[in-house]
């Protein structure tokens, strides 16, 4: 991969540490939390527990959009992100509304959803209501 490689997740503390690896099944989503395990990575599927603050990057490989999910065994870009750093992180459909400021934590799937400050990955940096939503959405959120 290019060094030259621009975040999908860029802030102002900075870029990420990217790097890749194959995916270990379809469906990783830039933004998705992530989890690197037995050489390749995955989806989080971790709920609720402390983990590596590790999000998939949009695929630019195949000129992807931030909704463009990877295929298995695909190389997935993700960056390693320390705290102070802006993430575009994915919510559930129909998670718990989240308010500005709200600790995130692992939901399981790769998304994020309330937590406590004892499993927080990150801190909402804006309110975010899917309860009644159908589908997944975005949050700006700074890593913890």
């Amino acid at each position: 991969m290019s060094e030259q490689v621009i975040s999908l997740n860029a802030g102002a503390a900075g870029q990420p540490l990217l790097t890749e690896r194959l995916a270990n099944a379809a469906g990783i989503i830039p933004g998705h939390l992530v989890i690197e395990a037995l050489g390749k990575v995955g989806v989080n599927v971790t709920a609720d527990a402390l983990a590596p603050k590790l999000f998939a990057q949009t695929n630019l490989a195949i000129a992807g959009d931030i909704d463009t999910a990877y295929a298995d065994g695909e190389t997935v870009s993700y960056g390693a992100y320390h705290a102070g750093q802006e993430v575009n992180a994915i919510v559930a459909a129909s998670a718990a509304a989240i308010a500005d400021g709200a600790p995130l934590a692992s939901a399981g799937d790769g998304t994020l959803k309330i937590g406590t400050a004892a499993t927080a990955i990150a801190y909402a940096m804006e309110a975010v209501d899917n309860s009644g939503g159908a589908t997944a959405v975005r949050i700006k959120a700074r890593v913890a």
